[in-house]
């Protein structure tokens, strides 16, 4: 009976150590800054093209507008991904929060785990652009909560990877071949001179 008694507090310690995670640590925040040898206007084309997201954004397979205009404030998208081998997709509500082109883009996640708020900052100096993350996240429910602390805690699981997608953008953007900004072709007129 002794040995049940101490193997139920053990439990219930355990318990109340893993909530205690998610009281103390209810948000994780994270970010992470790349410097590329380009225009800040190439950057932000890149990362800002959806037919780009899969080579940069780990387990991305798709983005669909569901209401409002494209890229404009208060856009929503469904943006599903799959979150590793034989795990089921995930989906998630994007809200395009802000946006000032070259400069950042702001977007709030939605699902049924977790909020997700996300900015993305653009600069540029001697040419060079810089590329800057601030994230934050929150897991629905304290059960969430605790495991996503956990997972920072012991893990830094986040941060890790922001580092993966942020790094991969950077070697997208350095590879990038697309002409976001073409220069306008001229049309010349052929002129019939008449004697």
């Amino acid at each position: 009976m002794k040995i049940l008694k101490k193997i139920l507090y053990v439990i219930i310690v355990l318990v109340v150590l893993f909530f205690a995670f998610g009281i103390f640590k209810p948000t994780i925040n994270y970010g992470h800054e790349i410097t590329v040898n380009k225009s800040v206007k190439e950057s932000w084309a890149v990362s800002q093209d959806h037919s780009k997201f899969a080579l940069w954004l780990e387990g991305f397979k798709s983005i669909d507008l569901i209401s409002g205009d494209s890229a404009q404030v208060g856009s929503k998208y469904k943006v599903v991904v799959n979150p590793g081998d034989g795990q089921p997709d995930f989906e998630m509500t994007e809200t395009l929060v802000s946006i000032k082109e070259f400069d950042h883009i702001s977007l709030s996640f939605d699902s049924e785990m977790m909020t997700f708020e996300q900015t993305i900052h653009h600069s540029e100096k001697d040419g060079k652009a810089t590329v800057r993350t601030e994230s934050q996240v929150s897991g629905k429910g304290m059960v969430m909560r605790s495991m996503f602390a956990i997972m920072d805690m012991f893990a830094g699981s986040f941060q890790t990877q922001e580092e993966k997608n942020i790094e991969a953008l950077k070697k997208v953007i350095e590879e990038n071949k697309t002409d976001y900004y073409p220069a306008p072709v001229e049309i010349k007129e052929e002129v019939n001179v008449q004697e």
